[in-house]
């Protein structure tokens, strides 16, 4: 095979790219073309970054900006962005050129420049901006324990990121306790986590607290009855006393004590009626019939599928 002389550095070569070998062909032509710095606007309450038209939170939404701003020269086969403090470095394997034999590693440094200040959400958070509250209510069970696995899944929702907004306060009330949030759709979201994760009812509201011109600003209440009975728990209902058979997604079962009759009632109907916790009666089983005694007075239950202490 003839070989060829690279002008530029007067070595032997089996191929020449634009007049020149690949050695010196590498020395002016990059894989990837990069700036020397990206200007990022950053919130200085909450850490997002105003990516696109919108604020995303995370070093991954900080990577995808930095990616946007790569131009490939050449043939990249692989692309890897590590970002620090205040810059990335990126790491790239290919060839500047398909006639190049063998594929080899480029790295980048780019500088980043943060411009910082407040996002809508701080903002508002700042300024108490409340849009929407959630009101959490408890019908049975143990309020503190609820509001543990309420938090949880408000402190999920909010680590998703999907939703703009941010939690204002959480004040304890009588029988429950109040999300106040600065965004409608974050609220309506972690409204949404919490009822599908917990027996409850739902309901929303909103009502016009001004205008922006001809704008309406409203401001949305969400109330959540969480549903803390449990099955084989004895309840008075409007004076009568019930034992709870099952519980269901959106409905609760129950035996009427006085006449053994099976009564279904929606947990909606369950907030519009006077319940309380029956503290003082036992729970026995005797030839295939459950027996309850509830200060003296007795109640037989025959075929109630319960599972009876032994």
């Amino acid at each position: 095979m003839l070989r060829k002389i690279c002008p530029v550095c007067g070595r032997e070569t089996d191929v020449l790219i634009e007049g020149v070998c690949p050695d010196c062909y590498r020395l002016t032509h990059k894989i990837i073309e990069v700036p020397s710095e990206v200007n990022i606007l950053m919130c200085y309450g909450c850490g997002a970054y105003f990516i696109n038209g919108r604020w995303s939170r995370g070093i991954g939404s900080l990577e995808k900006l930095i990616s946007s701003k790569i131009r490939i020269k050449g043939i990249a086969d692989n692309i890897s962005i590590r970002v620090f403090r205040d810059e990335a470095k990126i790491k790239v394997k290919g060839k500047a050129s398909e006639l190049m034999p063998n594929s080899y590693e480029e790295e980048y440094t780019v500088k980043l420049m943060f411009k910082r200040d407040l996002c809508p959400s701080c903002r508002a958070e700042l300024m108490e901006k409340e849009e929407a509250i959630i009101q959490v209510r408890l019908i049975g069970g143990d309020l503190g324990e609820f509001k543990a696995k309420v938090m949880d899944i408000v402190r999920m929702t909010l680590a998703k990121g999907e939703d703009r907004g941010r939690v204002i306060k959480v004040e304890d009330v009588n029988g429950g306790f109040d999300i106040k949030v600065t965004n409608q759709r974050l609220a309506r979201s972690i409204a949404l986590n919490v009822h599908r994760e917990l027996p409850s009812f739902m309901q929303e509201t909103s009502k016009v607290v001004g205008y922006r011109g001809d704008k309406r600003i409203e401001k949305r209440s969400i109330s959540i009855h969480l549903i803390g009975l449990s099955k084989g728990e004895v309840v008075n209902i409007s004076g009568i006393d019930y034992l709870i058979k099952s519980l269901h997604k959106d409905h609760v079962d129950l035996v009427k004590l006085n006449d053994g009759s099976l009564v279904s009632i929606k947990y909606g109907k369950l907030t519009q009626v006077k319940l309380s916790q029956v503290k003082d009666y036992s729970v026995s089983c005797s030839s295939g019939k459950v027996i309850i005694n509830i200060n003296g007075l007795q109640y037989t239950l025959n075929n109630v599928n319960l599972i009876c202490p032994q």
